[in-house]
């Protein structure tokens, strides 16, 4: 038996301490002969191989929910879990469930003591035709993929980022609406994981910003590379 305190705690450091083995092996490789091998590399090694092997075997026993995690508040043994939305969690048959909480989500709470009220259910997902901002989203796709035309011809990349934007610009409205964005990666509420939900909302928002430029960097590097080649043949002519 293990306890939840060490796994939960292990699963938020353990990422850290790998970077920061490797961002250190990285200075002290700076400046030496090939082949060298620094002491913060065999520990960055030694590290990543016993966290491969430990979270293998965690990993197999949570599937089969044959892992027994100890209680942080009253040390009674309970079967452990991940959850999508929650991540690691256990039962305790006295406290309840045991998961993560607080605003960045580093606090061991129990449901009685978690100040946000009951789970949120997550919303169902619908298109966001009435809302003026969803069609501004789109009309921005639109307006890129008129100007890849102009500037090139039509293609492929005309047509399929304004559908990509199209069901982002939806998405990110009614995650934005909703306080839950579910995705993949399982639903994240903005009233208990903030951090975690902003920054996964972002990286939705970049992906969306690339599928706007994409239609105007496309037509403006193959203008680019017909341009070049017209000069090249003036060039060659003009040699002649």
């Amino acid at each position: 038996m293990l306890s939840f305190r060490f796994c939960f705690y292990a699963i938020h450091t353990m990422p850290w301490v790998l970077v920061g083995c490797w961002l250190l092996n990285l200075l002290t490789d700076r400046g030496q002969p090939c082949g060298y091998t620094s002491p913060a590399e065999g520990v960055f090694i030694g590290l990543l191989v016993v966290c491969g092997l430990v979270g293998l075997v965690l990993g197999v026993k949570m599937l089969r929910r044959q892992l027994v995690l100890l209680c942080p508040f009253c040390s009674r043994p309970g079967p452990g879990y991940l959850e999508r939305s929650e991540g690691l969690t256990m039962e305790c048959p006295k406290c309840g469930e045991i998961r993560g909480g607080g605003r960045l989500g580093w606090k061991i709470v129990r449901d009685k003591e978690e100040a946000c009220g009951p789970k949120p259910k997550v919303p169902v997902w619908k298109f966001q035709f009435r809302s003026p901002w969803f069609w501004g989203l789109f009309g921005v796709s639109v307006v890129s993929a008129a100007c890849g035309v102009v500037i090139h011809e039509f293609s492929f990349f005309t047509v399929f980022p304004p559908l990509w934007c199209f069901l982002m610009a939806s998405h990110l409205i009614q995650t934005l609406r909703t306080g839950c964005l579910d995705d993949n990666e399982g639903p994240t509420f903005r009233s208990r994981q903030p951090v975690k939900y902003w920054a996964r909302t972002f990286v939705w928002l970049c992906g969306y910003a690339f599928a706007v430029y994409m239609p105007v960097g496309f037509a403006r590097q193959e203008r680019g590379k017909i341009e070049e080649k017209a000069k090249t043949e003036v060039r060659a002519g003009g040699k002649r």
